[in-house]
């Protein structure tokens, strides 16, 4: 089966041509097959009397699988042409371009390639050459390209990036069969095309005259072939249809850049000559001074964004499950993912499992992750194609139903890339919601961002939608911001913050964001002083928003891990309360008992030599413990962190460090240090052998006694050869 495609601007006559073009070969005793690849759904509309018929996305839309069937898409046209639309989503919403696909494999599944067509024809909307759109170009589907084109300006910018289109696909050969001319009666509209077509080495193949019997053999919705079959134009179809329907020459695509473009079409260029063309002068942009200066951005910068984001990295996760596992810790909101139903799922899995690992290590239930209140629109192919505001109203009106404290919509890259708008959404279901907040959240999936930065826009959406500004202080408590809701000491790190806190007779008043309700949120402002889980690049961009937005109040050190932080942190904490007194008694009281594991664990680990390369940025409290045990620390490299590009420590005199510290030298200083013990942060696969290796939590436990605890690991590891006797089994 010959397969022809036919591409043009919208509106340059290209479905009449190819109509006309398909009754010619008919006429000729071949079986045709049309199929119309624009939204507008009126290509094959000449050969059915001006009949519209099903098209196959509708017909996608309200059939199921098992009921379909060929001939429902397939009308027999004038000279038993077979016609074909794939029609489109209402304008503005949906993917038009991902209909094209659809529709081309809802064909072959329904056995179209077995009809026994000699030709089959692609009218193709070439304004823009978008993957869908450029279904027909694939080695597949059209052997053959033909561009129409009239002598406007945009007819010839868009047949020039068909050209780039095609060039894209040209690794199977020379694929493009010249131009057909279709005039629209403009002044030197005959040079403008013949100086293109030379430009990008293209033959015209027919050329068509501005002709009222193509008005009136469309007003009764038939062909030149059928009103008109003794006319000139009937004849010169009847010859386009011969030339095609052989094996005519192809050519290769030589698309013009934008420059030349202009100065073959326009004359812009050429000794300051201009060809007249006074059908589009309005298309040539403008010089007056009043445009002269550039454009202001309608973007502003983002402030608050991700490492990763914000120095153009790698993309650490997707920003959609960073927003869901954000708002799912929100025990009485429900979150609706507008996305796929696989979307949805993997997002709720990675609640699940985080929960059940804190449950198998520390034996804390976190119910509200075990079972996420997670609904989904279920953005099926039908909704990429026809949009899915419709499927996202439905699912947050069934959410307000369950009359939550609040309904949250987390977009996913899905949503994005078709362009739904869920805007349209919120406002729909508002007012039927009532009382209840819908909060929508564009994470948008990868096209936002990382994961981090999915958790970051999250937490700005819910802080502006749920905060109260105005409410008066309450002088004994404190909000905690930025734990990590994935990592699965989180909760212990919490209840070891929360013991100290009680022994000053401090509350907690909101965790944000984490296992919290809508309640505690609105009261955030109530806290007298808010506590920083983490001082990395996420936990600062979160407190700068806090701060910049709310003036909300921060203490200046993080949740401390190792005995130095806590007894500074605590002292911290105290002197905002007035409770210096009763912290001084409880670093008394952690003094003794950590000096004592440190006194049984110094005659062990006295002199061993110490190599460090981690990627994690805080890590005095490694060293601190170290030096404590009388250790010798060789070397520290600090990696780059996907977390953090910030390295601070108090020991940078007194120890080796390198930073940043290249991979490539690990194996090279082991080598030359010879350690007793390397701290990594994750082994790597040309680890030397013969070396005591451990690793360096990435969120490590808090309190007075994370380097105690770690030390005591590093004891165990000192009993043990630095070569693994299995090795050396056969």
């Amino acid at each position: 089966m010959k397969q022809i495609a036919i591409y043009g601007k919208g509106g340059i006559g290209k479905s009449t041509i190819a109509a006309n073009l398909s009754a010619a070969m008919a006429s000729r005793g071949l079986r045709v097959l049309q199929v119309g690849c624009d939204p507008k759904q009126d290509s094959t509309r000449l050969l059915l009397g001006g009949r519209r018929i099903t098209t196959a996305l509708d017909y996608l839309r309200g059939s199921r699988p098992a009921s379909r069937r060929l001939d429902d898409i397939v009308h027999a046209g004038f000279c038993g042409v077979s016609c074909v639309e794939a029609g489109g989503p209402e304008p503005g919403v949906g993917c038009a371009g991902r209909g094209i696909l659809s529709t081309f494999d809802l064909l072959e599944q329904l056995g179209i390639d077995e009809r026994g067509y000699d030709t089959a024809l692609y009218d193709v909307l070439g304004d823009v050459v978008c993957g869908g759109f450029a279904v027909p170009l694939r080695e597949e589907y059209a052997e053959v390209v033909y561009i129409v084109t009239s002598g406007e300006f945009m007819a010839l910018y868009a047949g020039n990036n068909i050209l780039r289109g095609i060039r894209n696909y040209e690794g199977c050969g020379r694929r493009v069969g010249g131009i057909i001319f279709n005039r629209r009666g403009l002044e030197q509209e005959d040079r403008r095309v013949n100086r293109f077509a030379e430009a990008v080495r293209l033959p015209i193949v027919a050329s068509f005259p501005r002709s009222g019997r193509f008005t009136d053999a469309e007003a009764l919705g038939q062909t030149i072939i059928q009103v008109f079959p003794q006319s000139e134009l009937a004849e010169q179809f009847r010859q386009l249809a011969e030339y095609v329907s052989d094996n005519p020459p192809r050519f290769s695509a030589h698309p013009l850049d934008p420059g030349e473009l202009e100065t073959v079409v326009l004359g812009l260029g050429n000794k300051g000559s201009l060809i007249p063309f006074a059908a589009s002068s309005a298309l040539v942009p403008s010089r007056s001074p009043a445009c002269s200066s550039p454009a202001p951005s309608l973007v502003p910068p983002r402030r608050y964004c991700s490492k990763s984001v914000r120095t153009h990295e790698i993309l650490h996760g997707c920003a959609f499950n960073g927003a869901a596992h954000t708002v799912l810790q929100i025990k009485d909101a429900v979150t609706v993912a507008h996305g796929p139903a696989s979307c949805a799922y993997l997002s709720s899995q990675g609640m699940v499992s985080a929960a059940r690992h804190v449950l198998d290590r520390y034996g804390v239930r976190l119910d509200h992750c075990f079972v996420p209140a997670l609904r989904c629109s279920e953005m099926d192919e039908r909704i990429v194609i026809f949009g899915g505001n419709e499927s996202l109203a439905a699912a947050v009106n069934e959410a307000a139903m369950e009359r939550p404290g609040a309904v949250f919509i987390v977009t996913t890259c899905a949503s994005g890339i078709i362009g739904d708008d869920a805007r349209l959404s919120v406002g729909a279901v508002r007012e039927q919601a009532g009382e209840t907040p819908v909060v929508l959240i564009q994470a948008d999936g990868d096209i936002t961002g990382d994961y981090m930065q999915g958790i970051i826009d999250a937490m700005m959406t819910v802080a502006e939608a749920l905060i109260d500004p105005g409410l008066s202080q309450d002088d004994h408590s404190v909000n905690i911001i930025a734990e990590k809701n994935l990592a699965i000491n989180t909760e212990h790190n919490y209840h070891v913050i929360r013991e100290l806190l009680d022994e000053l007779g401090l509350r907690v008043n909101c965790r944000f964001i984490r296992d919290c309700t809508t309640a505690q949120l609105a009261d955030f402002m109530r806290a007298r002083l808010n506590l920083p889980a983490h001082d990395d690049s996420y936990g600062r961009t979160v407190q700068d928003f806090l701060s910049h937005r709310y003036h909300a109040p921060f203490l200046s050190s993080p949740f401390p891990v190792g005995f130095h932080a806590a007894a500074d942190w605590l002292r911290q904490v105290a002197a905002h309360f007035g409770k210096e007194a009763v912290a001084e008694d409880i670093i008394s009281r952690h003094c003794a008992a950590y000096e004592t594991t440190m006194a049984e664990m110094r005659p062990a680990l006295q002199g061993k030599r110490l190599f460090i390369t981690a990627q994690s940025h805080r890590i005095d409290w490694i060293l601190e413990t170290a030096l404590g045990l009388g250790m010798e620390i060789v070397k520290v490299g600090i990696l780059e962190s996907p977390w953090d590009d910030l390295f601070m420590t108090r020991y940078e005199k007194l120890i080796p460090i390198e930073w940043p510290y290249a991979r490539e030298k690990r194996e090279e200083d082991m080598r030359a240090l010879k350690p007793d013990l390397t701290l990594t942060g994750h082994p790597w696969r040309t680890i030397p052998d013969g070396f005591r290796f451990d690793t360096v939590p990435v969120c490590p436990d808090v309190g007075f006694y994370s380097g105690a605890a770690l030390a005591q690991r590093w004891h165990r590891l000192m009993r043990l050869p630095a070569k693994e006797g299995w090795r050396n089994d056969l």
